[in-house]
């Protein structure tokens, strides 16, 4: 695994997360990229060296991200979000999905700090689910509720997954057209058009602890709506609703 792993992660004022995440990743046999946009994340710690890279001109998480999967080549990318918490351990039995060559991407199950299971495997949100998710904010359960057993959802959010380099080179990377949320749901949909699967594994172990900035910040919650609408008017959107790609066992978000 020492030269099949390339880990991305993107700091943003976050030092002590990535010393955290860092330490966690102690041991792991893999090149781990970290991207210092503003320049504002640790010195790379002696239990965990990464190889690090500065970049004054901020960017958005598609972007950041294109910039490190351009500078490793390793035959899979980890992509870590810093206010994770995790047993490397688990990268083990998430690699191992990528034995069925037709999967492009995986991620973990992951946990929010009180235990329960975080939302991050996903239907295509369309305008009505939105509208009826807010409508009905009680009602609102996870897309995928059976946390057992492995599915292949929509999508998953890129706090934590993990991307076969070929399929991320064939997509084209992210969409850098989108600066914040809504890249994961497109780079997904995109793989799904390609023909590459998209995986979500029960794994335990990855603790995410999400903050919700588009909740509270009302220049997120602007991203979050122009990403939408973004989203919403590409083709990968319009052909995915019109017709789920062979080999998809519902039609996604047509609800």
């Amino acid at each position: 695994m020492a030269s099949s792993l390339d880990i991305q992660i993107v700091s943003h004022g976050t030092p002590e997360l990535v010393r955290t995440l860092l330490a966690d990743l102690s041991g792991l046999p893999a090149h781990i990229h970290l991207l210092e946009n503003l320049a504002d994340a640790p010195e790379a710690s002696a239990e965990r060296p990464a190889l690090r890279h500065a970049d004054r001109q901020p960017r958005g998480f598609a972007a950041n991200h294109n910039l490190l999967a351009s500078r490793g080549d390793a035959e899979f990318i980890a992509i870590l979000n810093p206010d994770l918490h995790l047993d490397a351990a688990v990268f083990e039995g998430l690699l191992s999905a990528f034995d069925d060559p037709a999967v492009g991407i995986v991620a973990p199950r992951v946990q929010a700090p009180d235990g329960a299971i975080a939302d991050n495997a996903r239907r295509v949100l369309t305008p009505a689910r939105l509208l009826r998710d807010r409508l009905h904010p009680v009602r609102r359960r996870s897309d995928y509720p059976d946390a057992d057993h492995p599915c292949e959802p929509d999508w998953v959010a890129g706090m934590c997954l993990l991307v076969r380099r070929r399929a991320f080179d064939e997509l084209g990377g992210f969409d850098a057209g989108y600066r914040m949320y809504c890249e994961d749901m497109d780079l997904c949909v995109r793989a799904w058009q390609r023909g590459w699967k998209v995986r979500c594994l029960p794994a335990r172990g990855i603790v995410h602890d999400a903050r919700r900035a588009s909740l509270r910040d009302p220049g997120h919650f602007v991203w979050h709506v122009a990403s939408l609408l973004r989203f919403w008017r590409s083709p990968a959107y319009r052909s995915f609703v019109t017709g789920p790609p062979a080999g998809r066992s519902h039609a996604a978000g047509r609800s």
